[in-house]
């Protein structure tokens, strides 16, 4: 198409902004009107706009549409995260949404997996086509299925100070800054310091994932009977520690290790925080707050590969 990198990089970063304002958004709507209608909607929409590019050769008019196709993606993931909650007893409640992380996590590798076999089969536009159908059919599911729950509690579980929740936002972010960079420069690291091929190292963000699949795994095992901000603060000094290994260890067998451990833990920390967010915020304002919760994870993710490659620069 005649775009160079910056452009492309700017057409991802603005794509996952708009993911993370509107997952604000609909968050807030969440709280007001039928979940499963808001998303059904969005699955709607998102296919649409994927299916379409099928037709498009304007590199202008795909951008346009993968910007709404962000828009419409943004409805799942704070109404369905709500859902889950909406749906689970207590003492059930960490494992589903571990089951939900996990879930997620699986699509995306398989995913990942299958749009390269299918780009090479029947090339990208028909591969977008084709990974649009489902939604059709899903957002036909969310349209039958039971209608939100109006009559739970409203009350929060266990009361915590505004600021306590504004202070573990910010910390959230800030620790999210981190993980991003990691992700976004794994690649690079793994070819200009470890050594790798290209072809090889491309893959290497792919142990992080399946190690996430796993923690979730492992969560949905754990979290029921511990506290779920142990296990947030207990997995976001094992990260420091991790990233500090990855940073000074310099053999490729130790890296894939500790990367794969990386995933780990982070597959038990986001189950753990959506636990702990349902306990000290009230159920009718719960869509907000995971709204909040993936703006500020897709904050960090907008701005963290930029920041920490002018770091990089500068040292």
């Amino acid at each position: 198409f005649g775009i160079n990198y910056v452009q492309s990089g700017l057409i991802l970063t603005i794509h996952v902004a708009l993911r993370s304002i509107f997952s604000l958004v609909f968050g807030y709507f969440g709280d007001k009107y039928e979940k499963r209608v808001i998303i059904a909607i969005g699955f709607i929409c998102s296919s649409i706009f994927l299916g379409s590019l099928i037709w498009i050769n304007n590199i202008h008019t795909i951008a346009t549409f993968l910007f709404l196709l962000a828009i419409g993606v943004s409805t799942f993931h704070p109404l369905a995260t709500a859902m889950v909650r909406e749906n689970s007893k207590k003492h059930q409640r960490g494992r589903y949404l571990s089951l939900f992380s996990a879930a997620g996590t699986a699509g995306i590798i398989v995913t990942s997996l299958l749009f390269g076999f299918l780009v090479q089969t029947w090339g990208w536009k028909t591969t977008c086509l084709l990974l649009s159908l489902p939604g059709y059919f899903l957002s036909y599911a969310y349209l039958k299925s039971k209608k939100d729950k109006k009559n739970l509690k409203v009350k929060t579980e266990k009361k915590i100070k505004r600021g306590h929740i504004n202070l573990f936002f910010i910390s959230m972010g800030i620790r999210s800054l981190g993980f991003w960079a990691v992700l976004s420069f794994l690649p690079i690291y793994a070819t200009d310091y470890l050594g790798l091929k290209p072809e090889i190292s491309a893959w290497i963000v792919s142990i992080i994932f399946i190690g996430m699949f796993v923690g979730s795994l492992i969560s949905s095992r754990i979290i029921d009977k511990s506290h779920p901000l142990i296990l947030v603060l207990s997995a976001t000094i094992i990260t420091t520690l991790l990233v500090l290994g990855i940073t000074f260890i310099a053999q490729p067998i130790s890296i894939v290790l500790l990367i794969g451990i990386l995933g780990i833990v982070e597959g038990i920390f986001f189950p753990s925080q959506s636990t702990w967010l349902t306990f000290i915020c009230p159920v009718n304002h719960q869509s907000k707050i995971f709204g909040i919760s993936l703006f500020v994870e897709g904050v960090s993710a907008t701005i963290a590969p930029t920041l920490y490659g002018w770091i990089a620069d500068q040292i």
